[in-house]
């Protein structure tokens, strides 16, 4: 009997170990042969997709707590229950944009009269080289990054613009209360659809559908009665009992002389309206192009290019 080498093919007698002739030994051809017939196959893993920016519209459930936001709005008792919400975030906008312009403030409900207060006190000259500090600490932590440095630089010179004159401040601070509730009112509607910032999505994008649409057209609602109903125009220009001016009034004084710009209550109350309708549609394409707005954001927020 005699064998062939499993390597070189040369005929060996059967009992041989090794070849003589290429010099492989049998044995160890056999278990290296018995490694590579069971070892693993290789499998190369490819890399995770990118986890999406934002989270998939629930449209069911957003309408529904938009829906609701509209008919919470349109009930009298309803809109009064829930009209808090609306005066926290108007107050809210006053005392952030005071203290941004040096000028303390806290804000507070009305019980007497409905609604709320803020009351800020004068410029105060440390307060505003703080802010400025911030504005001169930002523009060199972003130095390297020239888009954000030119939004820090331009949102800095809009802030000196406004603190450096006292009526300046006094139409700024006037105008962020309802302009706060803009804001608020339209992030949360944008959140919502988005479905970023939530800790319980299923529970807390409804609810920010629904305060979203309340305030937004609590907001709306206030200004087409400034326009369309007189009686309701002549009780807001009483003011808290004659105590203070209103918003809007306080406003259209001093636009008419500091500017010299022709201005009343109604013609503020139809720009607020303006403003409305802008911020529902904004709110909306935020939270539907919300992964490249998040794109942006992160650009600015780089150190370099």
């Amino acid at each position: 009997m005699s064998q062939a080498c499993p390597s070189c093919g040369f005929e060996l007698p059967a009992a041989s170990t090794d070849c003589p002739r290429c010099g492989v030994v049998f044995a160890k051809l056999e278990a290296q042969a018995a490694a590579a017939s069971t070892a693993r196959p290789v499998v190369m893993a490819l890399p995770a997709e990118p986890e999406p920016l934002s989270a998939p519209v629930p449209w069911r459930s957003l309408s529904a707590g938009a829906v609701a936001g509209a008919l919470a709005h349109a009930f009298p008792l309803t809109a009064f229950l829930l009209s808090p919400l609306v005066t926290l975030l108007h107050e809210f906008g006053h005392a952030v944009v005071a203290w941004l312009l040096g000028c303390p403030a806290i804000p507070a409900f009305d019980f007497v009269y409905g609604g709320g207060v803020t009351h800020h006190q004068n410029f105060q000259l440390p307060i505003g080289i703080a802010v400025g500090g911030i504005w001169a600490w930002l523009g060199w932590t972003f130095r390297r990054n020239p888009r954000t440095l030119v939004l820090v630089v331009t949102l800095a010179t809009l802030w000196l613009v406004a603190i450096s004159s006292d009526w300046r401040r006094e139409i700024v601070i006037a105008s962020a209360g309802h302009l706060g509730e803009l804001v608020l009112g339209a992030a949360l509607l944008g959140m919502a659809i988005a479905g970023v910032g939530w800790r319980v999505p299923e529970i807390e994008r409804p609810l920010g559908a629904f305060a979203g649409v309340f305030v937004l057209l609590q907001t709306g609602s206030f200004a087409w009665r400034l326009r369309s109903d007189a009686g309701f125009l002549q009780d807001y220009m009483g003011g808290k009992g004659g105590a203070l001016m209103n918003d809007l009034e306080l406003i259209a004084l001093d636009v008419r002389i500091w500017l010299a710009v022709e201005s009343d209550v109604p013609g503020l109350a139809g720009l607020l309206i303006l403003c409305t309708i802008v911020s529902l549609v904004l709110a909306v394409a935020s939270g539907l192009f919300a992964e490249r707005l998040a794109l942006v954001f992160r650009s600015l927020r780089r150190l370099d290019r």
